[in-house]
Order: C-alpha cells, then structure tokens, then sequence
C-alpha cells in the first residue's frame, strides 16, 4: 500500500489526478471509475483540465460509474448520475470512447444491477478505482457486514450513510437503498486509488488501514490489494501510526 500524505487539499486532488493521468497514459484502452461527494471535486476538476488541453487522452477509454441512490436518476440534483454529468462528464471536450452511468430510478432495480455486472465483465475489469471512503468505511455504498467478493449490489443505506445525505439533497429525497459496485469488483481493479481529506476522516482512516480486515470496516479489504494509492491531507493522517 502506498500513502501519500499531501500539504493540503488542492496537493491532494493535484497528486490523484496525476497517478489516474500517468495510468491513463500507459494503459488507454482500460475502464475507469470514479465516486461522487465532495472529496473528489478537487481531483475531478483537474482531471478535466488534463483531458481538455491533450494532457491525456480518453478516446479509448471507457467510463462506469460507482454507484447510484436508488430512486435517483441523472435528472435529480444530489444524484451520482447528476453529480457525474455536472463535475465531469459535461465539462469534457474531448469524451470517453463510452460511458454507463447506473439508473437508479429504472422501474426495474434488479435488471439495472445486471446491467452494471454486465458492463464491468464486458469491458473490466476496472484499471482504475478511484474511490472516497464513509464515516463508516464504506467504499460505494458497499455498508457495514458486505460480502468482500460481491459483485454489483443493491443494498440499504446504514443510518450513518443516511445521516450525511442531506448535504446532497436536502429533505427533497429520502432514499433507503443504494445500487453499487461490489467490492469484489473493486478488488478485481488494476489499481485503486482512495481518497481522503479532513479530521473526520482521520479515526475511519485508521481503522481501515491499520486495523483488522473486517466486514464492519468495508474498506478495510483494501489492505488485500496489491496496489492501492491512498492520497490523503494532513488531518485525515493525523491517526495513521506512520
């Protein structure tokens, strides 16, 4: 595991964008995914810079998204789908070879979670996974007690997960579920990359990088991987026993 403790948020989001550019670079026909939420608006913001001036190019590279409120489509502001389109996929000039964004509002959950499955065994599996992490250690919206081999799933939202939601979208939607990628898919990626920022982060920071591998930590099952980039600021280390 590689950790890289930046001076402060924009270094975080500076030296994210550049592993997921220099990935890019050597591996053009690959799948990518990136998360939604504050953490990585810095990242995608240059990530898009990058793309717009011919620093890296997407042509060949395929897109997924990581996961969805169900209930939520593109259109509902606070969605993934939402935040996708506005912070990345609607600034890009030059775009992906292709893009599958999950629908959580398709009347059919169940069949849209296939879809996901099957685009990622179609095109994965991931290059590269560029992931936050929850309160609780969740990577998507993989909770508390998930398989570490599942693949694509729909899942209830824990109450801490429901307790930040309505910096999304205020009290417009209450969503009980989500629809993510599973951890085995995660796992499954080349390389993945967590990202992190702030004091809040630093206690959820160590319980998944320094304590046990446990389905109470989700993310702890990144300690298994064999290439994990963890960029974070100085506040979110300030509990890692470096």
């Amino acid at each position: 595991m590689h950790i890289t403790i930046c001076d402060d948020y924009a270094d975080m989001s500076r030296k994210a964008n550049g592993l997921v550019v220099d990935y890019i670079k050597k591996m053009p026909r690959t799948l990518v995914s990136f998360p939604g939420g504050s953490t990585p608006v810095g990242f995608l913001e240059a990530f898009v810079s990058a793309v717009n001036s011919g620093a890296v190019d997407i042509a060949e590279t395929r897109y997924v998204s990581l996961d969805e409120w169900v209930g939520l489509s593109a259109e509902d502001e606070g969605s993934c789908a939402h935040f996708n389109e506005s912070h990345l996929l609607g600034r890009l000039q030059k775009p992906f070879a292709d893009v599958h964004l999950i629908n959580g509002a398709a009347a059919d959950i169940e069949a849209e979670r296939r879809r996901l499955d099957q685009y990622i065994a179609a095109h994965g599996p991931l290059g590269v996974s560029v992931l936050g992490i929850g309160l609780n250690g969740h990577l998507g919206f993989n909770e508390e007690g998930v398989p570490f081999d599942a693949d694509a799933l729909v899942l209830p939202l824990s109450p801490v997960t429901k307790q930040v939601m309505g910096k999304y979208f205020g009290t417009r939607f209450s969503p009980e579920c989500g629809i993510t990628q599973g951890l085995g898919q995660i796992m499954r990626a080349d390389m993945i990359l967590l990202l992190a920022d702030g004091s809040k982060k630093a206690n959820i920071l160590h319980r998944a990088l320094e304590g046990p591998v446990i389905p109470d930590v989700p993310a702890s099952i990144l300690q298994k991987h064999p290439n994990v980039h963890v960029v974070i600021d100085r506040k979110a280390a300030r509990e890692l026993c470096l």
